[in-house]
C-alpha cells in the first residue's frame, strides 16, 4: 500500500476525531479562553501549531482507526464468509491476486482505502453529534431549553444520518472488495 495513501487517510480519520476531542474539551473546560488575547497572539506560532494540530490528529486518526475496525471486524468476516464461503483467508487470496496484476492491485488498494475512511467516518460522525449536544446543554447556558432541544434535535438527526450513510457505504463498498476478490478468482480458477 501507498504510505503517502495511508497518512492521508488516518489523518481525514484523526481531523474528523480531533472534533469530537476538541467538542469534548470545550464541554470541560467551557468556551471563554478562546477569546482570550493570549490565545489571538498565536498567529505568529502558526507553523509549530499546524505542525502539532496534525501530529495529534494523525495519532488520534491511528487509534480511531484501530477501534473501528474492531467494531466492525465481525460484520466484516460474516460478509467475507457470505461472499466467499470456500476460501478461509480472503485477504491472502487478494494479495496473490493482485501481486500478478498491477491494475487490480490498485484497485483493490483504493477499495480498501475508501472502506477504512467510511468505517471511521461512521464512528467519528456519531461522536461528533453525541459531543456536540453535550457541549450545547453544558456551556451553552443562555439558550433556552426549547432552543437546546431544537439544536439537539437537528445534530442528532444529521449525526445520525452522516453515520448510517457511512454504515451503509461501508457495507456497499466491502461487499464490492469481496466481490472483487471473488470475480478474480473465478477467472483464475
Amino acid at each position: 500500500m501507498n504510505t503517502t495513501l495511508l497518512f492521508i487517510e488516518l489523518l481525514i480519520t484523526g481531523l474528523q476525531g480531533s472534533t469530537w476531542v476538541f467538542l469534548l474539551v470545550l464541554s470541560i473546560s467551557g468556551y471563554g479562553w478562546l477569546q482570550t488575547q493570549q490565545l489571538q497572539n498565536l498567529g505568529d506560532w502558526s507553523a509549530l501549531l499546524t505542525v502539532f494540530v496534525l501530529s495529534f490528529a494523525y495519532a488520534i486518526g491511528i487509534i480511531i482507526d484501530r477501534l473501528a475496525d474492531t467494531i466492525f471486524n465481525k460484520w466484516n468476516k460474516q460478509i467475507g464468509k457470505q461472499i466467499l464461503p470456500d476460501i478461509a483467508r480472503p485477504s491472502i487470496r487478494r494479495f496473490a491476486l493482485g501481486k500478478e496484476n498491477e491494475y487490480l492491485n490498485n484497485q483493490f488498494e483504493y477499495t480498501r482505502s475508501r472502506i477504512r475512511i467510511v468505517r471511521a467516518s461512521s464512528l467519528n460522525f456519531a461522536l461528533i453529534a453525541i459531543f456536540a449536544t453535550i457541549f450545547i446543554w453544558i456551556q451553552l447556558q443562555f439558550l433556552s431549553i426549547g432552543q437546546k432541544l431544537i439544536y439537539t434535535l437537528i445534530i442528532l438527526v444529521g449525526g445520525g444520518l452522516l453515520s448510517g450513510f457511512s454504515i451503509y457505504a461501508w457495507l456497499k463498498l466491502t461487499q464490492t472488495y469481496y466481490r472483487l476478490i471473488q470475480s478474480n478468482y473465478k477467472e483464475l480458477s
